[in-house]
């Protein structure tokens, strides 16, 4: 069956590893077979994110964790700077990369993979990963994310007048995945000696860099690129 997203690294000794993603048609979650044992970093419990809402007795493992375990699971994907020509299938969209790092291809595809997991604080980005943008740039991000937020801010004002139309969604998320990045950052760490699962020592480049967002000056380039006065 044809994946509904594949991300094709080409090394430049000619390796080529491929993650294909499969999704659950009905919510757009990341399908996992289901003889998949995820191993023991990925339990909940296991550096749990400080700011998780989800319990262990109720909840057995991360569901970003076992994700990446799921996917990244006897994968080899080099060392984060290593030259790499990245070719990325989106249903019947392609997009080709001569050149990028791995560390470029992996913040990419960790990205995706946290907006198509349960997790209660990535679930609002679930949209940004089924029209998934390959290697988008910060502005790139920046305009889908805002629309993203203010399309839902208008919906819900349908249903709820007396709700505002604005961005405070957006800058809740954000600082809740600033926090989850430091959180999946001390979880790989853990298991970097031990699981060959992950490749915890590239994904940790991708990780450790947080998630930051100052509305005011972000709104500043929108006015901008929108020709705002």
């Amino acid at each position: 069956m044809q994946p509904d997203i594949l991300y094709s690294m080409t090394f430049q000794n000619g390796r080529r590893e491929e993650i294909a993603i499969m999704l659950d048609a009905e919510n757009g979650e990341i399908l996992i077979d289901d003889d998949f044992i995820p191993p023991a970093w990925a339990l909940l419990g296991h550096q749990q994110c400080s700011h998780c809402p989800l319990h262990a007795d109720e909840v057995t493992y991360c569901p970003i964790a076992r994700n990446l375990a799921y996917l990244f699971s006897g994968r080899n994907t080099g060392t984060s700077h290593d030259k790499v020509f990245l070719r990325v299938q989106v249903g019947q969209r392609g997009y080709v990369f001569d050149e990028t790092t791995t560390q470029r291809a992996l913040s990419s595809l960790f990205g995706l993979v946290c907006a198509l997991s349960p997790c209660p604080h990535t679930l609002p980005l679930r949209p940004m990963g089924v029209f998934h943008l390959p290697l988008a740039t910060d502005v790139e991000t920046l305009v889908r994310i805002s629309s993203l937020f203010l399309l839902r801010s208008y919906l819900t004002h349908q249903d709820r007048p007396a709700d505002p139309v604005d961005l405070s969604d957006m800058e809740l998320t954000y600082r809740n995945l600033g926090k989850l990045n430091q959180g999946m950052a001390a979880r790989l760490r853990s298991a970097s000696s031990s699981d060959a699962a992950v490749n915890a020592i590239t994904l940790l480049d991708v990780l450790v860099k947080d998630v930051r967002f100052e509305l005011d000056s972000q709104l500043t380039l929108l006015k901008q690129l929108m020709r705002v006065q």
